[in-house]
Order: structure tokens, then C-alpha cells, then sequence
């Protein structure tokens, strides 16, 4: 591991939902998207999505409820739980902070923050970073799914603080993309010209088209080297065009169409991505497994769109 920081940390998202559609946000780029019916909860890694000193995350959810589903409904199972752990990577002594608990008002329809999470559990505080700060803020944003449904949902925000150095992304400085006919066939050509480097099953060439984004969660994730991380985690065979099992790259899949698919902006529009994430594999023996490769691109001085993030 890296010796830059003498007592360096990772950080985890731990949260749990129910009874709502969502996606959740760090800095501005998507960490999580779920429109499935059925509660969730998960633990990822987010050090790639953070900076030293002032962070925000963000929700931005519709309830549902009913059959056939009602939004932004006064779900009875509505909850949202983001926790943000620090864990040390010598000592492995751990920090929590509650980052967002968020309830729903029955009788009102009105989101409100309890004291006690959906598990009983006070929330959990602190006075020195990683710590929150100030209050929640919740206003309207816009929900789309990427498969022609979209929804003004309530979104909430909170800001929080890390005592950790942690390496800019490559995209801060990248300029904003405009929204226009020209980057969409850009963006279109950028997945195309990746799935052929994923279905070549070139090495080199996959990892030519991820290095600037595996560079930064290397180096984020305190990995002594690119090379070091490629060793441990080994993302290449998960990019394989097949592998023994039979799960299999499919052809670039556009739900609404090559000219109607839905863009995602992030980090203030200095990456992009086509939702749901149009490169996948699947396997015919299990028609319910699919994997994706979601990546987000941001434009290098050269004016080409290059991977700057992959997210889960």
C-alpha cells in the first residue's frame, strides 16, 4: 500500500431502502440507481468520489406504493439510510456517521429525519471530521429511469466533512459537455468503439480504454501502483467477452433506441453516461443474471470523450 499518508483510510457507503425508486449521489455523480420494487441495502467503496474537507451526498427519490404502483405516494415502507464508514488501513479501527435517515410522514406525506434509524439504531454523530454538517436540505429533482419514464421526485442533501487527503478525480478540471445532437452521436460512438475493444478481448486494448479511470481508484484506494491493484482486484477478467460459465457480451443494448436513449449528467455536467448502462453480459442458462460495465466518460483537452469513473 501506498506510504504517501502515514495512517491512510478507505471509506464506505453502507445504506438500506425501501419504498421508493432513487438514485443516490456523491459530489454530484451517481453511486447507486434503483428502480426495482423490492428493498435494498449495500456497503461500497466511495473513496474515487471524495475530496478532502467539504463533501455532499444526495437522494433524490419517488415513493411508491400499491398495485398497480401509485409515486410519490405515502409509502407505509418508506425509509433511506446512508452511513459513511472510515476504516483505517493499519489499525483497522473504524468510524461511522449517519449521512442521511430519512422517514416519511404518514399522515402528511412529509419526509422527516428521525432520531432512531429504520433498524432501531440511534443515528450516529460526530464533532470532528469525517462528521455531517448543518442540516438536511430537500427541495424537487428531476427522476429518470433510462428506460422512457421519468418522474419530479423530492431529493435530499447533506454536507459532510473528511480529514483525508484523497486525489482529484479526472474530471475536475474537465470542461462542462453541452447537452446537443453532437454529443449524443459522440457519446454513442465513444460506447461502440468500447464494446468493440471489450468484444476483441485484447488485453491491452481494455486496458488502454480504462487506465485513466483505474489510475484514480488506485491511487484513491492507497494501491502502491496501478499494476498492484490490476493484481488484486483483477477487473480485466471481469471484462472478458466470455468466460468458462458461458456469460457472454452482448451487443450494444439501447433500451429507447439508438436516437431516444436517456443521458445522465453528473459532476456538474463534466461526465456523461447513456442509462441503463448499455454494455452488458448475460448468460442464457440464468436469463435473471446480468452484469454491466458502467462507465461514465469526461472530455480531454484533445476534445475526445475518455472514461473517467466506472460506477457500480
Amino acid at each position: 500500500m501506498s506510504q504517501e499518508n502515514p495512517d491512510p483510510a478507505n471509506y464506505y457507503i453502507d445504506a438500506s431502502a425501501s419504498g421508493s425508486f432513487w438514485a443516490l449521489r456523491i459530489n454530484d455523480v451517481t453511486v447507486w440507481r434503483h428502480f426495482e420494487a423490492e428493498d435494498t441495502n449495500f456497503s461500497l467503496p466511495v473513496n474515487v468520489f471524495l475530496q478532502e474537507g467539504r463533501n455532499e451526498i444526495d437522494v433524490t427519490f419517488v415513493t411508491i406504493a400499491g398495485s398497480p404502483i401509485e409515486y410519490n405516494a405515502a409509502s407505509p415502507n418508506f425509509h433511506f439510510l446512508a452511513e459513511l464508514d472510515r476504516t483505517e488501513l493499519s489499525s483497522r479501527d473504524s468510524t461511522r456517521i449517519t449521512l442521511l435517515n430519512l422517514a416519511l410522514d404518514q399522515a402528511e406525506n412529509q419526509v422527516y429525519a428521525p432520531e432512531q434509524t429504520f433498524f432501531g439504531l440511534p443515528v450516529k454523530t460526530r464533532d470532528t471530521p469525517p462528521m455531517r454538517v448543518g442540516r438536511d436540505r430537500a427541495d424537487q429533482a428531476e427522476l429518470a429511469d433510462g428506460w422512457g419514464e421519468q418522474w419530479t421526485g423530492r431529493r435530499v442533501a447533506a454536507s459532510f466533512d473528511i480529514p483525508d487527503p484523497l486525489p482529484e478525480p479526472p474530471w475536475a478540471s474537465a470542461p462542462v459537455i453541452e447537452d446537443s445532437p453532437q454529443t449524443r452521436a459522440a457519446l454513442l460512438d465513444a460506447y461502440r468503439r468500447l464494446h468493440a475493444v471489450l468484444q476483441s478481448g485484447d488485453r491491452r486494448q481494455v486496458l488502454a480504454a480504462y487506465d485513466t479511470a483505474w489510475r484514480h481508484v488506485a491511487q484513491s484506494m492507497h494501491y502502491a501502483s496501478l499494476e498492484e491493484y490490476l493484481e488484486k482486484v483483477r477487473p480485466l477478467e471481469d471484462l472478458a467477452p466470455r468466460d468458462d460459465e458461458g456469460t457472454a457480451l452482448q451487443p450494444v443494448d439501447l433500451v429507447m433506441g439508438p436516437q431516444d436513449f436517456q443521458i445522465e449528467r453528473m459532476a456538474g455536467g463534466r461526465l456523461i453516461r447513456i442509462i441503463p448502462d448499455p454494455i452488458i453480459w448475460s448468460n442464457e442458462s440464468d436469463p435473471d443474471f446480468v452484469f454491466s460495465s458502467n462507465v461514465a466518460f469526461f472530455m480531454d483537452p484533445q476534445g475526445d470523450l475518455v472514461i473517467g469513473a466506472v460506477l457500480y
